[in-house]
């Protein structure tokens, strides 16, 4: 199985350089263009489901998928963005020169709990959660992927936790990109994991790698301890 997950369109707080946690943001047109753009390259023979965030932003990317799809459209709470408290709405480029620290802490240290926000160990485990929701209600369908879309953090979170410190990507996921996980069970049915692609266009994750592209799987509940 693959999961497909996808940061969605661009916002108004994305364009002015806003750090963005939970706050309620929608599309900006050029998020909307985006997300129409993604709908469009997608096969609808080629994709299992779509799932979102409830927030307004990942839900409205992920419903111009669905309609092209013609698959119905989830939403799961664990798949929001982290809650970054009194950072959010910050200029981040301003908050960078003035805590150069506690920015790197942010998006390097899952330890780290920004005033009134959200340890990053809190946002991924509760995001892992819902990525073990959705797979194992896809475990006996068809082999397609899944798509999922969600928020730069969180994907930022889980992809250090998956990636080599050395091979750990430098920034976020673009708007309307994608990170591509292959998900498979052991004998003893724990779940495991691995980064197959990331920061592409998500039709390019609609079908599985090659058999020349080994994949270093980790195990899920890892990601949450």
């Amino acid at each position: 199985m693959r999961l497909v997950l996808l940061r969605h369109g661009e916002t108004a707080r994305n364009a002015a350089g806003q750090l963005q946690g939970q706050a309620d943001v929608p599309l900006s047109e050029t998020g909307v263009r985006q997300a129409q753009q993604v709908a469009r390259c997608l096969h609808p023979s080629n994709w299992a489901s779509v799932y979102s965030s409830p927030l307004s932003r990942a839900a409205q990317t992920a419903a111009y998928a669905a309609d092209c799809l013609d698959t119905p459209h989830l939403r799961l709470d664990g798949l929001r963005e982290r809650h970054l408290g009194a950072l959010d709405g910050l200029d981040r480029a301003d908050f960078a020169r003035r805590h150069p620290q506690t920015l790197r802490r942010l998006l390097t240290d899952p330890g780290y709990t920004p005033p009134g926000g959200e340890s990053g160990h809190a946002a991924r485990t509760r995001f892992c959660a819902s990525l073990r929701d959705i797979a194992e209600a896809g475990r006996y369908g068809a082999a397609l992927p899944h798509l999922v879309v969600t928020h730069g953090g969180v994907l930022n979170l889980l992809v250090r936790a998956l990636a080599k410190p050395a091979e750990a990507p430098d920034g976020m996921v673009g708007t309307c990109r994608a990170l591509c996980l292959a998900i498979a069970w052991t004998a003893d049915d724990r779940l495991r994991v691995a980064l197959c692609q990331w920061n592409v266009a998500p039709h390019e994750c609609e079908h599985p790698p090659g058999p020349d592209r080994p994949l270093a799987f980790v195990e899920l509940d890892e990601l949450t301890r």
